[in-house]
């Protein structure tokens, strides 16, 4: 072979390195942000790294052409193989050209690997070198896949993780909403349609923050997280996906005796401080806190164990569950169903609620509405054990929401209620409780070893290799 062949395509990929873009790193350094292969670097396990693409042609002098906008790779994060893929905003904009995601999803789909993206950018790139005869044509498909039916196919099956730490508009966009967990860092953008476009229509000059501001999605539910900087993202990224895996083992919360005082007869307390005191220590991850306050979702872990905690928060609103609050359950229990989390509801709440605006004023009232039957329809699916342990209290539809109906295919485990309970309570609703519809009224200090004696007693869940179901964009 010839080898100046050979070190013409050794330079070529060179120019893409870091090392030889010294005013396009400074760019993004000076901005507070990692380049591409940085943040490639800090999330994936070191000496792991795949490249994929990174040559996109050969033009018409036979001289090897890079692929722009970004770099893709699997490696894998603490020895689990994963597929990852950084846009790059300093080269073409971070536009994607040559459908190398769509190969990589292909095998994602293939191998049950997780995605991690990092998805700052304006969209796909329309056209791109591809012949080589000194023209561009429009991207052929290279895989089965193309980009959006990709990820699409992927949810439910696989963990899809996307970044934004900076405008993400169009296609990047697109890729955010279609994945399981979405990460944004302060004063980034998540948005259909860009600053130009919304100019040359409306006439309005806007950043991309004032535009589409991820602290805007942070409250309405559009992001999952929202942490102070990339190096941040890159960690909860990497805890996100290390719930996948059990621990051999787990310590008890140094509060883990102090269950029995957490919880007043009457009265506002912390759900926050029951999870902290039944789960292993430090191990809660908290999903869109910020979104719902009346409903908390996360993982944890018992003994090692992955769980999904579903929980009122009787400190917000008394724990009621209003429309969002409902929507917000629905979809976690979906999640954990699809990546087979057994899940914990912990249920203290006055029931369904209502909320409209009429005359400039906001209403809220007892009631259902179509969106409180979303958790419900999510349970009926439901196939992973769920352990209810009821607090206080619950009236009407609110314990279907949060456990599903005694009737369902896959009832609860068990369900536990504590002292504090309220048994046979009547009120104006059909859907009530008493104390035949509990397993067992324990003291609240034995709550963890129950739930641990439960898990230690069922098989581990293993992940499937056909997806059950799609987990709600929403």
């Amino acid at each position: 072979m010839d080898l100046y062949r050979v070190a013409e395509l050794e330079a070529a990929k060179g120019r893409q390195l870091d090392a030889a873009r010294p005013d396009a790193v400074a760019r993004v350094h000076g901005t507070d942000k990692l380049t591409a292969r940085e943040r490639i670097a800090l999330l994936l396990d070191a000496q792991t790294e795949v490249e994929y693409g990174s040559i996109a042609a050969q033009d018409a002098d036979g001289n090897w052409i890079p692929e722009a906008g970004g770099v893709d790779y699997v490696g894998s994060i603490d020895d689990q193989t994963v597929i990852t893929s950084s846009t790059d905003y300093t080269d073409k904009g971070g536009g994607y050209g040559a459908g190398r995601l769509e190969r990589l999803f292909a095998l994602a789909l293939d191998h049950l690997w997780p995605v991690v993206f990092f998805v700052d950018g304006g969209g796909s790139r329309a056209r791109h070198p591809r012949t080589g005869f000194d023209h561009t044509e429009i991207n052929g498909q290279l895989s089965r896949f193309t980009l959006f039916d990709g990820v699409a196919e992927l949810s439910g099956l696989v963990p899809t993780v996307a970044i934004v730490s900076g405008p993400s508009f169009a296609g990047h966009a697109s890729l955010a909403g279609f994945s399981d967990f979405v990460i944004a860092t302060p004063g980034s953008s998540i948005g259909m349609g860009g600053p130009p476009m919304v100019e040359a229509a409306l006439g309005m000059t806007l950043t991309p923050n004032e535009l589409a501001g991820v602290e805007m999605h942070e409250l309405t539910g559009g992001i999952d997280l929202l942490v102070d900087d990339e190096p941040q993202a890159i960690e909860a990224a990497r805890r996100y996906l290390s719930y996948q895996r059990p621990l051999t083992a787990g310590t008890a919360s140094p509060t883990a005796g102090d269950l029995v005082s957490l919880v007043p007869e009457s009265g506002s307390y912390d759900m926050y401080q029951v999870i902290e005191a039944i789960v292993d220590q430090d191990s809660f991850f908290e999903l869109r806190p910020q979104f719902a306050r009346s409903m908390i979702t996360g993982f944890a872990r018992v003994e090692g164990l992955t769980i999904g905690v579903l929980a009122n928060q009787p400190a917000h609103c008394d724990g009621a569950i209003d429309e969002n609050a409902a929507t917000k359950a629905g979809r976690f229990i979906e999640q954990c169903d699809a990546y087979q989390f057994p899940v914990l509801s912990l249920i203290d709440t006055p029931g369904a609620v209502t909320t409209w605006t009429t005359d400039g004023d906001t209403v809220t009232e007892p009631g259902i509405s179509r969106w409180h039957t979303r958790p419900i329809v999510a349970h009926q699916h439901r196939t992973v054990p769920l352990f209810a342990v009821q607090t206080r209290i619950s009236h009407g539809i609110a314990t279907h929401i949060m456990a599903g109906p005694p009737t369902a295919p896959t009832p609860s485990v068990f369900t536990l209620a504590w002292p504090t309970t309220e048994i046979g309570h009547i009120d104006g609703y059909s859907a009530t409780r008493n104390v035949n519809a509990f397993d067992d009224v324990i003291n609240p200090g034995q709550t963890r070893q129950h739930l641990a004696r439960m898990l230690g007693l069922l098989p581990t869940p293993k992940q499937s290799p056909v997806k059950k179901h799609p987990i709600d964009t929403w």
